[in-house]
């Protein structure tokens, strides 16, 4: 009997792929695989044939990401091998590359891996349940960064370390909060009512999700599980069982005065004027010139100063102050269609309400100045 039929026989996994395109999905299950000497198969990805492709899947035991890679299967079967290890086999050579079994060959070159039983593996929760929503992949990337830079880093405070997904008055809700800054984004919708609060280190994956092109996620729900699912791929996580903040209360109605500047230029200024480490920026409007003076001074006598074209309406404080990368945050995340951005202010102290073209609402507490 031939090797290959021997292989076949005991029905170990051969496969024929892109190393690329391999090398690529390991990257994107390596954040959420963990160093756990007590259980090894959690520094392991499983690796299981399909159809006409593999799918990978890496878990922490709280959160499951699977991705897929097309390949062509000659003996079905399944892997369970370190991830680390599988990274660094793959991160160069031939571009086409043989998998047979616990063996990873590459141009000649075979690399034999130390595997586990793949029975050993966590029960992995396929999708299931209720789809609550349906988004087109750049929708869904354009909600994330509208409102995941303000989500709280505090796992002490599990309602405000989650972002809410709720459906409400014809709208898809997406809001995070810090207790210093609220983001909230929507998107048309007038399907039925539903809220589900998902933790930050799923966004997180789910966010590596979306920056593949194309497709529409499915945002299913099954007792206290969530699934982000689109075809074979999918991440999941438990719904966090926490009462987020009635954040409608929080944004403030109506406005003294209002500065509405270009988004792109507002963009350009704060980013050249205030960058990583620049603690405060403050904003002083100029009615005469139809502009507003932006202004960085680091305390050692050194300023620096940049303009943006601006209209104004209302009263405004002679100057309003804010957290750097708070600000910076807010407009980094809006997009090309957010053509402008409008701060509507009350007094120096009295939180800002910065709106975008594109429906975007943002709510910055300011520093005083």
């Amino acid at each position: 009997m031939s090797a290959a039929i021997a292989i076949a026989t005991a029905s170990v996994l051969c496969a024929s792929l892109d190393r690329i395109a391999l090398s690529k999905a390991l990257a994107r299950l390596k954040h959420i695989v963990t160093r756990h000497p007590s259980m090894p198969v959690l520094e392991a990805v499983l690796i299981e044939s399909a159809g006409d492709h593999i799918t990978l899947t890496a878990t922490d035991l709280s959160i499951f990401v699977r991705v897929t890679v097309a390949a062509t299967i000659t003996a079905p079967g399944a892997l369970l091998v370190s991830l680390r290890k599988l990274i660094e086999v793959t991160r160069s050579g031939a571009r086409r590359l043989e998998l047979v079994g616990a063996s990873v060959v590459l141009g000649g070159v075979t690399h034999r891996l130390a595997t586990l039983p793949a029975v050993d593996y966590p029960a992995v929760p396929e999708p299931s349940g209720e789809v609550l929503a349906s988004l087109l992949r750049p929708t869904l990337a354009r909600l994330l960064a509208q409102t995941a830079y303000a989500i709280s880093e505090d796992d002490t405070r599990p309602h405000l370390a989650a972002l809410l997904i709720e459906r409400r008055g014809g709208e898809l809700c997406f809001v995070a909060t810090d207790g210093h800054r609220l983001a909230l984004a929507r998107a048309p919708d007038h399907s039925p009512a539903f809220k589900v609060l998902v933790a930050r280190a799923l966004v997180e994956e789910l966010v590596r999700m979306t920056d593949r092109p194309g497709g529409v996620v499915r945002l299913r729900r099954n007792a206290d599980r969530v699934w982000f699912e689109s075809g074979d791929e999918w991440v999941s996580g438990k719904v966090v069982d926490a009462t987020f903040p009635t954040y409608e209360q929080v944004i403030p109605d109506g406005h003294k005065g209002a500065i509405t500047m270009p988004t792109g230029d507002l963009r350009e200024r704060i980013h050249a004027l205030a960058p990583r480490g620049t603690p405060s920026v403050k904003l002083a409007p100029d009615r005469d010139g139809a502009r507003v003076r932006l202004t960085v001074d680091d305390g050692d006598g050194n300023v620096t100063e940049g303009e943006v074209l601006a209209s104004f309406s209302g009263g405004l404080p002679d100057a309003i102050g804010f957290n750097a990368r708070y600000l910076r945050e807010v407009v980094s995340a809006l997009t090309s269609d957010d053509t402008t951005v409008t701060m509507n202010a009350w007094g120096e102290l009295d939180p800002v309400r910065i709106d975008s073209t594109h429906g975007t609402t943002a709510v910055v507490m300011p520093l005083k100045v």
